[in-house]
Protein backbone atom coordinates (compact mmCIF):
# COMPACT_ATOMS: atom_id res chain seq x y z
CA UNK A 1 0.00 0.00 0.00
CA UNK A 2 2.99 2.30 0.50
CA UNK A 3 4.44 1.56 -2.89
CA UNK A 4 0.92 1.88 -4.38
CA UNK A 5 -1.29 4.55 -4.12
CA UNK A 6 -4.35 2.15 -5.99
CA UNK A 7 -4.38 -0.03 -3.66
CA UNK A 8 -7.36 -0.43 -1.52
CA UNK A 9 -8.07 -2.80 1.67
CA UNK A 10 -11.95 -2.70 2.57
CA UNK A 11 -14.37 -5.86 4.48
CA UNK A 12 -16.77 -6.00 7.35
CA UNK A 13 -15.07 -4.80 10.70
CA UNK A 14 -11.07 -4.91 8.96
CA UNK A 15 -10.49 -1.40 10.05
CA UNK A 16 -11.07 0.56 13.84
CA UNK A 17 -11.47 -3.36 15.04
CA UNK A 18 -8.68 -4.70 13.15
CA UNK A 19 -10.12 -7.78 11.80
CA UNK A 20 -12.09 -10.56 12.86
CA UNK A 21 -8.41 -12.44 13.66
CA UNK A 22 -6.72 -8.75 13.88
CA UNK A 23 -4.88 -9.35 11.11
CA UNK A 24 -5.30 -5.41 9.62
CA UNK A 25 -4.38 -4.30 13.02
CA UNK A 26 -2.83 -0.63 12.18
CA UNK A 27 -3.77 -0.76 8.50
CA UNK A 28 -6.33 2.60 9.71
CA UNK A 29 -3.91 4.29 11.52
CA UNK A 30 -1.14 4.18 8.67
CA UNK A 31 -3.31 4.60 5.70
CA UNK A 32 -6.76 6.27 6.52
CA UNK A 33 -10.49 5.79 5.91
CA UNK A 34 -10.28 6.69 2.31
CA UNK A 35 -8.15 3.51 1.33
CA UNK A 36 -8.64 1.36 4.33
CA UNK A 37 -12.44 0.82 5.32
CA UNK A 38 -15.72 -1.53 6.74
CA UNK A 39 -18.21 -2.67 4.42
CA UNK A 40 -22.06 -3.50 5.31
CA UNK A 41 -22.50 -7.27 6.18
CA UNK A 42 -22.87 -7.94 2.58
CA UNK A 43 -20.41 -10.43 0.44
CA UNK A 44 -22.07 -9.54 -2.42
CA UNK A 45 -21.68 -5.79 -2.24
CA UNK A 46 -17.92 -6.32 -1.37
CA UNK A 47 -16.85 -8.29 -4.01
CA UNK A 48 -19.13 -6.91 -6.62
CA UNK A 49 -17.69 -3.49 -5.79
CA UNK A 50 -14.36 -4.66 -5.76
CA UNK A 51 -14.83 -6.00 -9.69
CA UNK A 52 -16.20 -2.18 -9.87
CA UNK A 53 -13.00 -0.06 -8.86
CA UNK A 54 -10.52 -2.61 -9.94
CA UNK A 55 -11.73 -2.26 -13.97
CA UNK A 56 -11.66 1.16 -13.30
CA UNK A 57 -7.89 0.98 -12.69
CA UNK A 58 -7.92 0.70 -8.41
CA UNK A 59 -6.26 -2.65 -6.78
CA UNK A 60 -8.48 -3.35 -4.28
CA UNK A 61 -7.33 -6.26 -1.56
CA UNK A 62 -10.65 -7.06 -0.08
CA UNK A 63 -11.60 -9.73 2.73
CA UNK A 64 -14.37 -12.51 3.31
CA UNK A 65 -14.33 -13.30 7.22
CA UNK A 66 -15.10 -16.88 6.66
CA UNK A 67 -14.77 -18.71 3.00
CA UNK A 68 -17.77 -19.83 3.70
CA UNK A 69 -19.57 -16.46 3.26
CA UNK A 70 -17.61 -16.58 -0.27
CA UNK A 71 -20.94 -18.70 -1.86
CA UNK A 72 -22.74 -15.07 -1.09
CA UNK A 73 -20.69 -13.43 -3.37
CA UNK A 74 -20.50 -16.27 -5.89
CA UNK A 75 -21.77 -14.29 -8.81
CA UNK A 76 -19.54 -11.73 -8.48
CA UNK A 77 -16.17 -13.85 -8.15
CA UNK A 78 -17.06 -16.70 -10.78
CA UNK A 79 -19.08 -14.63 -13.16
CA UNK A 80 -17.67 -11.05 -13.07
CA UNK A 81 -14.13 -10.93 -11.72
CA UNK A 82 -13.29 -14.37 -13.16
CA UNK A 83 -14.76 -13.26 -16.67
CA UNK A 84 -14.50 -10.05 -17.73
CA UNK A 85 -11.53 -10.14 -18.98
CA UNK A 86 -12.39 -12.99 -21.34
CA UNK A 87 -15.53 -11.31 -22.28
CA UNK A 88 -14.35 -8.34 -23.05
CA UNK A 89 -11.59 -9.66 -25.63
CA UNK A 90 -9.08 -8.72 -23.56
CA UNK A 91 -10.23 -4.99 -22.96
CA UNK A 92 -10.80 -5.24 -19.56
CA UNK A 93 -8.53 -6.30 -16.41
CA UNK A 94 -9.66 -6.87 -13.21
CA UNK A 95 -6.72 -6.88 -10.82
CA UNK A 96 -8.46 -7.95 -7.35
CA UNK A 97 -7.55 -9.98 -4.43
CA UNK A 98 -10.39 -11.89 -2.30
CA UNK A 99 -8.55 -12.40 0.86
CA UNK A 100 -10.78 -15.32 2.87
CA UNK A 101 -9.96 -17.59 6.26
CA UNK A 102 -10.95 -21.17 5.95
CA UNK A 103 -10.58 -23.83 7.77
CA UNK A 104 -11.96 -25.80 11.19
CA UNK A 105 -9.96 -27.05 14.49
CA UNK A 106 -11.76 -23.64 16.45
CA UNK A 107 -15.31 -25.15 17.01
CA UNK A 108 -16.78 -22.95 14.90
CA UNK A 109 -19.21 -25.51 13.44
CA UNK A 110 -20.74 -25.54 9.94
CA UNK A 111 -21.06 -22.14 8.64
CA UNK A 112 -17.70 -21.14 9.41
CA UNK A 113 -15.20 -24.29 8.74
CA UNK A 114 -15.90 -24.73 5.45
CA UNK A 115 -12.55 -25.67 3.48
CA UNK A 116 -13.78 -24.45 0.16
CA UNK A 117 -10.92 -24.01 -2.27
CA UNK A 118 -11.44 -26.93 -4.59
CA UNK A 119 -14.85 -25.40 -5.47
CA UNK A 120 -13.34 -22.28 -6.89
CA UNK A 121 -10.24 -24.02 -8.80
CA UNK A 122 -13.29 -25.44 -10.90
CA UNK A 123 -13.99 -21.68 -11.97
CA UNK A 124 -11.98 -20.75 -14.69
CA UNK A 125 -10.49 -16.77 -14.85
CA UNK A 126 -9.78 -17.36 -11.21
CA UNK A 127 -6.12 -17.60 -9.56
CA UNK A 128 -6.68 -19.65 -6.51
CA UNK A 129 -3.40 -19.28 -4.09
CA UNK A 130 -3.34 -21.35 -0.20
CA UNK A 131 -0.02 -20.58 1.14
CA UNK A 132 1.21 -22.34 4.42
CA UNK A 133 4.20 -20.59 5.34
CA UNK A 134 4.32 -16.73 6.93
CA UNK A 135 7.32 -16.20 3.93
CA UNK A 136 4.92 -17.58 1.68
CA UNK A 137 1.57 -15.52 2.87
CA UNK A 138 4.06 -11.63 2.64
CA UNK A 139 5.31 -13.12 -0.67
CA UNK A 140 2.41 -14.67 -2.13
CA UNK A 141 0.03 -11.70 -1.35
CA UNK A 142 2.55 -9.12 -2.71
CA UNK A 143 2.52 -10.86 -5.95
CA UNK A 144 -1.43 -11.61 -6.35
CA UNK A 145 -1.61 -7.69 -5.48
CA UNK A 146 0.52 -7.04 -8.47
CA UNK A 147 -0.61 -9.04 -10.86
CA UNK A 148 -3.15 -8.01 -13.15
CA UNK A 149 -5.45 -11.38 -12.96
CA UNK A 150 -8.52 -11.94 -10.25
CA UNK A 151 -7.00 -13.97 -7.03
CA UNK A 152 -8.97 -15.97 -4.73
CA UNK A 153 -5.97 -15.66 -1.29
CA UNK A 154 -6.86 -18.53 0.76
CA UNK A 155 -6.07 -18.39 4.63
CA UNK A 156 -6.00 -20.82 7.18
CA UNK A 157 -7.63 -19.97 10.38
CA UNK A 158 -5.73 -22.75 11.99
CA UNK A 159 -1.83 -21.17 10.59
CA UNK A 160 -3.10 -17.52 12.31
CA UNK A 161 -1.14 -18.13 15.36
CA UNK A 162 2.02 -19.73 13.93
CA UNK A 163 5.10 -17.39 13.12
CA UNK A 164 7.80 -17.86 10.56
CA UNK A 165 11.09 -16.06 8.99
CA UNK A 166 9.89 -13.76 6.09
CA UNK A 167 11.92 -11.99 3.73
CA UNK A 168 12.66 -8.44 2.79
CA UNK A 169 10.44 -5.50 1.40
CA UNK A 170 11.30 -6.28 -1.87
CA UNK A 171 10.81 -9.79 -1.97
CA UNK A 172 8.46 -11.50 -3.95
CA UNK A 173 7.40 -15.49 -4.59
CA UNK A 174 6.20 -16.30 -7.70
CA UNK A 175 2.38 -17.59 -8.63
CA UNK A 176 2.02 -21.27 -10.08
CA UNK A 177 5.38 -22.30 -8.70
CA UNK A 178 5.16 -25.04 -5.67
CA UNK A 179 7.59 -25.23 -2.78
CA UNK A 180 9.60 -28.76 -1.58
CA UNK A 181 9.30 -28.04 1.90
CA UNK A 182 11.47 -31.44 2.52
CA UNK A 183 13.22 -33.27 0.74
CA UNK A 184 12.98 -37.23 0.68
CA UNK A 185 13.98 -40.56 -1.79
CA UNK A 186 10.88 -43.02 -0.37
CA UNK A 187 7.32 -41.84 -0.71
CA UNK A 188 5.86 -38.19 -1.99
CA UNK A 189 3.42 -36.04 0.40
CA UNK A 190 1.84 -33.62 -1.91
CA UNK A 191 -0.45 -30.95 0.36
CA UNK A 192 -1.17 -27.38 0.82
CA UNK A 193 -2.34 -25.03 3.83
CA UNK A 194 -2.32 -26.71 7.19
CA UNK A 195 -1.86 -30.02 5.78
CA UNK A 196 1.54 -29.28 4.72
CA UNK A 197 2.49 -29.32 8.81
CA UNK A 198 0.64 -32.54 8.64
CA UNK A 199 2.86 -33.68 6.01
CA UNK A 200 6.26 -32.52 7.58
CA UNK A 201 5.16 -34.24 11.01
CA UNK A 202 4.25 -37.66 9.37
CA UNK A 203 7.88 -37.02 7.50
CA UNK A 204 9.59 -36.92 10.73
CA UNK A 205 7.77 -39.74 11.89
CA UNK A 206 8.58 -42.07 8.99
CA UNK A 207 12.24 -40.94 9.57
CA UNK A 208 12.75 -41.48 13.14
CA UNK A 209 10.48 -45.09 13.12
CA UNK A 210 10.88 -46.15 10.18
CA UNK A 211 14.10 -45.05 8.47
CA UNK A 212 11.90 -43.61 5.41
CA UNK A 213 12.29 -40.56 3.54
CA UNK A 214 9.66 -38.78 2.83
CA UNK A 215 9.48 -35.64 -0.17
CA UNK A 216 7.29 -33.26 0.74
CA UNK A 217 5.85 -31.02 -1.40
CA UNK A 218 3.61 -27.67 -0.54
CA UNK A 219 1.22 -26.54 -3.65
CA UNK A 220 1.06 -22.98 -2.23
CA UNK A 221 -0.88 -22.44 -5.53
CA UNK A 222 -3.82 -24.57 -7.16
CA UNK A 223 -4.52 -22.24 -9.98
CA UNK A 224 -2.13 -22.00 -11.53
CA UNK A 225 -1.04 -25.18 -10.68
CA UNK A 226 2.61 -26.87 -10.74
CA UNK A 227 2.48 -30.09 -11.86
CA UNK A 228 5.57 -30.69 -12.85
CA UNK A 229 6.94 -30.60 -9.19
CA UNK A 230 5.13 -32.71 -8.09
CA UNK A 231 5.21 -35.03 -11.18
CA UNK A 232 9.07 -34.96 -10.78
CA UNK A 233 9.30 -36.08 -7.14
CA UNK A 234 6.92 -38.72 -8.02
CA UNK A 235 9.31 -40.37 -10.83
CA UNK A 236 11.87 -40.44 -7.99
CA UNK A 237 9.91 -41.64 -5.14
CA UNK A 238 7.44 -44.18 -7.03
CA UNK A 239 4.68 -43.59 -4.18
CA UNK A 240 2.63 -40.19 -3.66
CA UNK A 241 0.09 -39.20 -0.82
CA UNK A 242 -1.65 -36.42 -1.59
CA UNK A 243 -3.63 -34.35 1.37
CA UNK A 244 -5.78 -31.16 2.25
CA UNK A 245 -8.49 -30.61 4.93
CA UNK A 246 -10.91 -30.17 2.49
CA UNK A 247 -14.06 -32.62 2.48
CA UNK A 248 -12.76 -35.58 0.17
CA UNK A 249 -15.75 -36.01 -1.94
CA UNK A 250 -15.37 -33.38 -4.68
CA UNK A 251 -11.68 -32.37 -3.65
CA UNK A 252 -9.13 -31.08 -5.24
CA UNK A 253 -7.26 -33.77 -4.06
CA UNK A 254 -9.00 -35.80 -6.20
CA UNK A 255 -7.63 -33.94 -9.58
CA UNK A 256 -3.73 -33.55 -8.26
CA UNK A 257 -4.55 -37.79 -7.67
CA UNK A 258 -6.18 -38.07 -11.35
CA UNK A 259 -3.16 -36.23 -13.04
CA UNK A 260 -0.71 -38.63 -11.23
CA UNK A 261 -1.93 -41.46 -11.91
CA UNK A 262 -2.58 -40.19 -15.97
CA UNK A 263 0.98 -38.73 -16.08
CA UNK A 264 3.25 -40.81 -14.19
CA UNK A 265 1.47 -44.01 -14.06
CA UNK A 266 4.60 -46.34 -15.25
CA UNK A 267 6.66 -45.04 -12.21
CA UNK A 268 4.39 -45.42 -9.98
CA UNK A 269 4.54 -48.43 -7.42
CA UNK A 270 1.52 -48.60 -6.16
CA UNK A 271 -2.13 -46.36 -5.70
CA UNK A 272 -1.80 -42.99 -4.99
CA UNK A 273 -3.43 -42.32 -1.17
CA UNK A 274 -6.33 -39.60 -0.95
CA UNK A 275 -6.55 -37.78 2.22
CA UNK A 276 -9.23 -35.19 3.44
CA UNK A 277 -12.02 -34.08 5.93
CA UNK A 278 -15.34 -36.79 6.39
CA UNK A 279 -17.91 -36.22 4.13
CA UNK A 280 -19.86 -34.76 6.26
CA UNK A 281 -21.08 -30.73 7.86
CA UNK A 282 -18.22 -29.92 10.32
CA UNK A 283 -18.96 -30.48 14.10
CA UNK A 284 -18.75 -27.92 16.88
CA UNK A 285 -17.55 -30.47 19.74
CA UNK A 286 -13.86 -30.67 19.93
CA UNK A 287 -14.23 -34.61 20.15
CA UNK A 288 -16.13 -34.96 16.88
CA UNK A 289 -14.13 -32.20 15.21
CA UNK A 290 -11.13 -34.18 15.59
CA UNK A 291 -12.28 -37.15 14.21
CA UNK A 292 -14.08 -34.70 11.43
CA UNK A 293 -10.38 -33.44 10.55
CA UNK A 294 -7.42 -35.34 9.33
CA UNK A 295 -4.67 -35.24 10.75
CA UNK A 296 -0.64 -36.04 10.75
CA UNK A 297 -1.31 -39.33 12.01
CA UNK A 298 -3.25 -40.38 9.35
CA UNK A 299 -1.28 -39.22 6.61
CA UNK A 300 2.07 -41.06 8.70
CA UNK A 301 -0.05 -44.30 8.15
CA UNK A 302 -1.11 -43.98 4.92
CA UNK A 303 2.68 -43.25 3.55
CA UNK A 304 3.74 -45.81 5.33
CA UNK A 305 1.36 -48.24 4.25
CA UNK A 306 2.91 -47.49 0.93
CA UNK A 307 6.40 -48.18 1.48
Amino acid sequence: MTRDSRVLFYGEDVADYGGAFKLSKGLLESFGRERVFNTPISEAAICGTAVGVAILGLRPVVELMYMDFALMASDQIANQAAKWHFMSGGQVEVPLVVRASVGAGKGYGGQHSQSLESLFTHLPGIWVVYPSTAADVKGLLKSAIRTNNPVLFVESQGLYGTKGLVHGPDHLEPIGVARVARAGTDVTIVSWGPAVLDALTAADRLAAEDGASAEVIDLRSLVPLDMETVLASVRRTGRCVVASQAILSGSFVNEVVARIQAEAFDFLDGPVARIGAKAGISPQAESLEKAFLPDADEVYRAARALI
